[in-house]
């Protein structure tokens, strides 16, 4: 008879109280605030070049979505964090408590911006998940948590398959003692 041993090749991660993820409500306000970050940020941006460069062009386009990917991506999972998280005290890690890596980030937002999840779907998925994370939560490996939240606990992470519409996903998933 042969023992196997488990598969822990992806590592473990880390685990918080059900509380302290963040909710629908939280992401919503979190949603809202930040769109309103980023129009603000166009206005200001298109006044400026115009008056700089006389109309709108590629370099403006180019360089509006460079700040664009720099606000969701760099700024989001750093100290200082976007507004919306800001306000609403939440902050975003990966499984394994840290920050997650520009490259992580920047999965994540391509995901919701070009990804197989649209935005509804991707937030109500957050109400039904059991630790209240989106689709792209998931896939990318990340959870948003409440600013002062602290792990409980540490599992290992494996992943979990999700079929649907002809699709086999799979994402890696901190698979909590309970």
């Amino acid at each position: 008879m042969t023992t196997g041993k488990r598969d822990t090749s992806i590592g473990v991660g880390v685990y918080f109280a059900l509380d302290d993820y963040v909710g629908i409500m939280r992401r919503v306000v979190i949603l809202v605030v930040d769109l309103a970050v980023l129009i603000v940020m166009y206005i200001v941006f298109a006044a400026l070049f115009t008056t700089l460069a006389g109309d709108l062009n590629g370099t403006f386009i180019l360089i509006y979505l460079l700040c664009v990917w720099a606000y969701l991506t760099v700024i989001k999972a750093s100290r200082i964090r976007t507004v919306g998280y800001w306000l609403t005290g939440s902050r975003i890690l990966n499984l394994r408590g840290k920050r997650p890596s520009i490259f992580r980030m920047t999965f994540r937002m391509l995901l919701w911006a070009f990804g197989p999840f649209n935005l509804l779907f991707d937030l109500l998925w957050s109400g039904i998940d059991d630790d209240r994370q989106t689709l792209r939560d998931r896939f990318a490996g990340t959870c948003v948590v409440k600013n002062r939240a602290e792990p409980i606990g540490t599992a290992e992470i494996h992943l979990t398959y999700y079929h649907a519409l002809g699709f086999a996903l799979m994402y890696p998933r901190v698979m909590r003692r309970l």
